[in-house]
């Protein structure tokens, strides 16, 4: 009987990760692109508008003067991704894994760059919560479908506030992760775009996904998240937390069980062990045991501790987390998780790539192993007209627990 080799036979992947990159990257669409052929160092200069005086016959009027700043884009980020092989098993094995070990690489840069650039949602001049748009600090704003909607006017009063500082209304666009698009389809979306065009299919893989309010719609995978854990009270052996489906467990003494973070001498030693569980997830020590699949977390989660507030937050570039805990003491518990979803003129945001993906090979003096390294460098800024045409849309992602 012949042997069925149909689940080994070897695959074809797509090697060329740049190309990958230009056709997937929201940011490509987005952003406003630039070269830096020479060094790392853009200037933006920009210039205050000046005021409109009145003029008084015979009379001398007061010359003004013009103000000028600087912002500047900086090529200051290397994305790397490594990975060895050693030529005996490129021997034995007869699938080939270094092409899809490459894609999965190329993957992960996008998803890198990506979450960068949507995290800079933090530098804009506008904010949508809980109090309306740029009212005070609080919870994030919960997204209403049916006879009472507010979808129109949390959408509709950000888009207004835009326009009427100046940004194209025939420019503006809104990013959205797949939970809110559901929830904006509820109005329903305009297509505004013939399926057979080439420039839409370029929008589409790019994330497009119709209009809304006369404004292009993108889904991302990589918006920025947060959520804020309070723990206030020191937490008992076998608390848990879990968040991107890794759990982390409070123990005395540390163990070997992936996810385990140290309970301290008090409740601030022991939330700090916890915040580097999340900051440094693929490695253990002393106060931690790596978790069992950390790249959902290298480069993309952080956690900062706040010692007078007796909180934790915790900030993802790869969207939602979907927290949870099971504590003793039911105060120590997760704050509402919000997702920053991004109105803004598109341009707002600069970026600038530097030259293509490069696929580096060094072969290891002593042994066999060629050692791959797959880097990216750029850049990304805001510079103050694009923060004043951008709103950060603080949207629940998930309720408190009680």
């Amino acid at each position: 009987m012949a042997n069925t080799f149909t689940s080994v036979v070897r695959q074809h992947w797509e090697l060329a990760l740049q190309r990958n990159l230009e056709k997937h990257l929201v940011a490509m669409d987005l952003a406003t692109m630039k070269v830096i052929a020479d060094g790392t160092v853009l200037n933006i200069p920009r210039m205050a508008f000046q005021s409109v005086g009145s003029y008084t016959k015979y009379t001398n009027v007061t010359i003004g003067s013009l103000t000028t700043a600087n912002d500047t884009l900086t090529i200051d980020t290397t994305s790397m991704i490594t990975f060895p092989m050693d030529k005996i098993d490129v021997g034995d094995n007869y699938i080939n894994v270094i092409p899809k070990a490459t894609a999965n690489a190329g993957y992960k840069l996008r998803q890198q760059i990506d979450g960068n650039f949507l995290a800079q949602y933090s530098n804009a001049s506008n904010i949508y919560n809980v109090n309306g748009l740029n009212g005070a600090a609080g919870a994030p704003v919960v997204l209403s479908t049916g006879a009472s909607q507010n979808i129109s006017e949390v959408f509709g009063n950000s888009q207004a506030k835009l326009i009427n500082d100046g940004a194209d209304i025939n420019n503006i666009c809104l990013v959205v992760d797949s939970f809110v698009l559901n929830t904006i389809n509820t109005l329903g979306l305009e297509n505004g775009y013939q399926v057979a065009d080439e420039a839409y299919l370029t929008k589409a893989q790019r994330g497009y996904k119709g209009q809304f309010l006369g404004m292009d719609v993108y889904l991302a995978t990589d918006l920025s998240c947060s959520v804020v854990l309070v723990m206030a009270t020191q937490p008992t052996a076998g608390d848990t937390i879990s968040i991107l489906g890794q759990t982390f467990t409070a123990a005395s003494p540390i163990g070997t069980t992936a996810g385990n973070f140290l309970i301290g001498a008090d409740v601030d030693a022991t939330r700090v062990n916890l915040a580097a569980a999340i900051n440094a997830a693929g490695t253990t020590t002393a106060t931690h045991v790596a978790v069992t699949d950390p790249s959902k977390f290298l480069n993309f989660v952080s956690a900062t501790d706040s010692p007078s507030g007796d909180t934790l937050t915790i900030v993802s570039k790869t969207g939602r987390m979907f927290p949870s805990s099971v504590m003793t003491n039911a105060s120590n518990d997760f704050q509402a998780e919000t997702i920053h979803c991004i109105m803004m003129e598109k341009g707002s945001i600069w970026m600038a790539l530097r030259n293509n993906v490069t696929i580096d090979e060094r072969d290891e003096p002593l042994s066999l192993v060629t050692n791959y390294f797959i880097y990216t460098r750029f850049g990304i800024t805001t510079p103050q007209e694009g923060k004043d045409r951008m709103v950060d849309l603080q949207i629940q992602s998930k309720s408190a627990e009680s």
